[in-house]
């Protein structure tokens, strides 16, 4: 679980006031707390910023030359639902109607006569809003996430069950007929049935183990890089198939690379991603998965041509979602792939 401490390092905040000298004041007292902070002096500036979705709390001015305060909201939440917005004003008699508060989609509003550690209680509570946001959302991404991965157990156990039945029946027939004789292909199918159906069974014991003992918080456990990549798999297996989508996920690490502690998060979001890949994917169209290191990192790639049609506003959340989960980032530099890493320690 993150700090406090850990959190406000993974979050951007926007300042917006054309007062200068409140401005740098503010800029200055929000560093020293450890935010990463961008100031503007005017609405459009502001609006410009926040469009590049980068930003978790924005403080805006409500009186602003160019947007005022309540026109940059109002654009800004055509697209973005999630930021969370602090509206200021200089002087008391300043404050804007009750019923244009009530009308805003804010979470707080601040009078900057009431001091800067007022502001700071402001800024603490915005930062558990964030918390309980990305809670709310990663625990519905691994509802869909664990749904769909007890979805594609349950088909490799069928698909498992009708092979065993096969081969139960191919020996049955062996055994009545004395006549019959075992020739070495026979033999052979025998024998890979029996293979499959173990390495099978295997692999699902395997992913459901990890999983537990991930969810259990064990910061001891370790995962090996082979099933991560089957859990991934196992969750995205079905989608791909009535997608009629085709999606690939391979690994290249290292002998004995291990993640320590938990990912499921991290997990759960990247199939997160490749489903909504999947969603403005063709019949027959690619999607690659793999997972590599570097010597600082583990790294994911997700290449496929359908990346760039992806919402901002979902790329946005993502990577919001990405900052809550301890030392993993979202980076989507290049047109065609996505890339998460996570950090070694």
């Amino acid at each position: 679980m993150m700090t406090y401490e850990e959190i406000i390092k993974n979050i951007n905040i926007l300042l917006a006031d054309d007062d200068e000298d409140y401005l740098l004041m503010t800029y200055s007292f929000l560093k020293q707390l450890g935010y990463n902070v961008d100031k503007v002096t005017d609405g459009k500036q502001a609006l410009d910023a926040l469009n590049k979705g980068d930003y978790q709390i924005a403080l805006l001015d409500y009186y602003m030359p160019e947007l005022n305060g309540e026109e940059v909201i109002q654009k800004i939440r055509e697209k973005n639902k999630q930021l969370i917005i602090i509206l200021q004003t200089g002087f008391s008699g300043q404050k804007p109607p009750i019923e244009t508060m009530q009308n805003l989609n804010i979470q707080n509003y601040y009078d900057k006569t009431e001091g800067i550690d007022r502001l700071n209680l402001e800024l603490i509570s915005a930062v558990k809003i964030f918390k309980q946001q990305n809670e709310i959302e990663l625990s519905k991404y691994k509802q869909n996430a664990i749904g769909a991965l007890i979805s594609g157990i349950a088909q490799e156990l069928k698909s498992d069950l009708f092979s065993i039945s096969g081969s139960i029946e191919l020996t049955n027939m062996l055994i009545k007929d004395p006549a019959t004789k075992i020739n070495t292909e026979e033999l052979k199918k025998l024998n890979d049935i029996y293979i499959n159906n173990k390495n099978t069974l295997l692999n699902i014991d395997k992913v459901l183990t990890s999983l537990i003992r991930q969810s259990s918080q064990d910061d001891d456990y370790v995962m090996e890089g082979k099933d991560i990549i089957e859990l991934i798999r196992l969750i995205l297996k079905n989608e791909a198939q009535s997608r009629e989508v085709k999606f690939d996920a391979s690994i290249s690490l290292r002998p004995n690379s291990y993640i320590k502690g938990s990912i499921n998060d991290v997990i759960f979001l990247i199939c997160e991603i490749v489903k909504k890949v999947m969603e403005y994917s063709n019949k027959q169209d690619e999607i690659n998965l793999s997972f590599t290191e570097d010597e600082n990192d583990w790294l994911f790639y997700l290449s496929s041509e359908n990346v760039r049609r992806l919402p901002n506003s979902f790329i946005y959340l993502i990577k919001t979602l990405m900052t809550s989960i301890n030392n993993t980032e979202f980076k989507n530099d290049e047109e065609n792939v996505l890339v998460v890493s996570i950090k070694k320690i």
